[in-house]
């Protein structure tokens, strides 16, 4: 997927370390929307990867999934109501808190996760071969480091 970058006074956006992650993040995500697309689930965007990263496959409450995607409740409750319409996710009463309700990745959801999973071996060998296997080791082991502070 081809993408325009935001300009800046005019010009190209300058450069710096945390726009060249997230870039990358971008590039390799979209890979991810594109294979799922092919596989029939055109309706699962970028965004929703907020919902597919953060939640337990056991469900996790709105609350939580906004919490570790570090967003709003409400704009997360609309990225899983969308979900939720397609069939991807439930909600449930949690049993721990007849208060609360989880979201629940259904069948459909839990291919969503096998799909990107069996993506990521072509992934990473990609970068293997873009960088080199010490290279890209490195580079996985710098943003551990990163990760971890």
């Amino acid at each position: 997927m081809s993408r325009e970058l935001p300009s800046w006074q005019g010009g190209e956006r300058p450069v710096n370390t945390v726009n060249l992650l997230r870039e990358a993040f971008v590039a390799l995500n979209d890979r991810a929307i594109t294979r799922l697309a092919e596989r029939g689930h055109e309706v699962v965007r970028a965004a929703h990867g907020a919902v597919f990263q953060h939640i337990d496959d056991t469900g996790t409450p709105v609350a939580r999934l906004a919490e570790r995607a570090q967003m709003t409740k409400q704009s997360m409750a609309e990225l899983v109501a969308h979900l939720e319409r397609h069939g991807y996710v439930v909600r449930e009463a949690d049993p721990a808190d007849r208060r609360a309700k989880l979201v629940i990745p259904t069948e459909k959801g839990m291919e969503v996760f096998s799909i990107v999973r069996d993506l990521v071996p072509e992934i990473e060998q990609d970068i293997e071969t873009l960088l080199g296997s010490d290279r890209a080791a490195a580079l996985r082991g710098d943003l551990e480091r990163l990760r971890s502070g």
